[in-house]
């Protein structure tokens, strides 16, 4: 294919790890599109947490990707209400939206996307649209999204090119919302295996907050309700292997309250450690040294820390609700468990911890298919064959 010039639009990226995994996931996409021969273009806000904005000039170059980043007007309303407006940005459109070949608008309902689809489609370019488990009105400010589908969300939508589902579970989400079957295509979400190129150093994670050392059991991801942090809590509640300790790792975006009150609750406090957001090589020394990661969530079209703990030698739980049920399945290295049930979560656990060695190994053994099926030069290569696709049918 000849090099392609790649507009990304995204309302956060680079180091906004508080806001979940569509900065990572746009990292690695880009970077191997890049390394594939495309010029690639970023496109951003400069949301990073709950305090501050992404320390960066108005644009930078990462590698050979082109990142522009445009000041949010208020960071807290970013944060808070997922409301982002950046400054700039309409402009940087109308001038040079005609001069990319394609473009990929990641996550819904948010204005970025908005200001970008209405110029690309003025300027005759195609994009993409990945929702990235953002289309369907879950969790909060359901009012908002309903107000925001009714004035732009739905042209933006329909104005698409192509419809990104990263599973079989997030294709039928999106049938569910209304999205034309023939726009969809299934490409799953790419992981860094540069990331793992080297053996990651054991003990780190368990020195560095000065964990116990019996067997340690491993949430990792954002705290929000839909991640179900009450049905890990009364898991481990219930567990034979009582010495062992819980590790909740990830930003609080609300649940995090609720998880250190049932856990006092439950008389787990004293083996439950908060260790808030990790980032870079932390979360994946924290994958290292744990014995089980859990990811009970719902709603969970795809679920990146779990393939990232088969890699990094640990076997996961997670539940059957949706994509991630459906990814694990396919790789295996871990248990599927019913949404919501906590004693099948105990098992689970139990099993794993009653024969480590051996879930170890089934650990390695998958991370052999996530490596081929997930791979970000693999997944790279089934976009630029959708890019191409858009473009011939443009």
């Amino acid at each position: 294919m000849r090099p392609l010039r790649i507009l990304h639009v995204t309302p956060y990226a680079g180091d906004a790890w508080a806001y979940g995994g569509i900065p990572r996931l746009l990292q690695t996409i880009t970077q191997g599109l890049s390394r594939r021969g495309h010029q690639v273009t970023v496109c951003t806000t400069d949301a990073c947490d709950a305090s501050t904005r992404l320390a960066r000039a108005a644009s930078s170059v990462e590698g050979s990707v082109d990142v522009r980043v445009f000041r949010n007007l208020s960071n807290a309303l970013a944060y808070h209400l997922q409301l982002f407006i950046p400054l700039g940005f309409g402009k940087y459109m109308r001038r040079f939206a005609g001069t990319f070949d394609v473009a990929h608008l990641h996550a819904c309902r948010n204005l970025p996307g908005v200001i970008a689809a209405y110029h690309l489609r003025r300027a005759g370019v195609p994009y993409v649209i990945a929702p990235n488990g953002t289309a369907p009105r879950i969790e909060r400010r359901q009012m908002a999204k309903r107000f925001f589908d009714a004035i732009e969300g739905g042209r933006t939508l329909r104005g698409a090119s192509r419809v990104l589902a990263v599973s079989q579970a997030e294709r039928r989400q999106l049938s569910a919302w209304g999205v034309d079957a023939r726009a969809v295509r299934v490409i799953p979400n790419p992981i860094a295996l540069d990331e793992f190129a080297s053996p990651i150093a054991k003990g780190r994670f368990r020195q560095r907050f000065a964990l116990p050392s019996g067997p340690l059991v491993l949430f990792l991801g954002r705290l929000t309700p839909r991640k179900r942090l009450d049905v890990v809590a009364r898991a481990m509640a219930r567990l034979r292997h009582s010495e062992a300790s819980l590790v909740i790792a990830g930003n609080d975006m609300g649940a995090g309250a609720a998880a250190q009150s049932l856990a006092r609750a439950l008389g787990l406090e004293e083996r439950t450690f908060f260790t808030g957001l990790l980032r870079g090589q932390e979360r994946l020394e924290a994958l290292a040294d744990a014995d089980v990661m859990v990811y009970p969530s719902e709603h969970e079209i795809f679920g990146l820390a779990p393939l990232e703990s088969l890699l990094a030698g640990t076997p996961v739980v997670v539940a059957d609700d949706s994509g991630c049920g459906e990814v694990i399945t396919a790789t295996g290295g871990g248990h599927v468990v019913a949404l919501g049930d906590a004693d099948a979560l105990a098992r689970a656990i139990d099993t794993m911890l009653d024969d480590p060695a051996r879930w170890r190994g089934a650990a390695a053994d998958a991370a052999v298919r996530v490596r081929a099926a997930y791979g970000d030069d693999v997944v790279c290569g089934a976009l630029e064959q959708l890019y191409g696709e858009m473009i011939g049918a443009s």
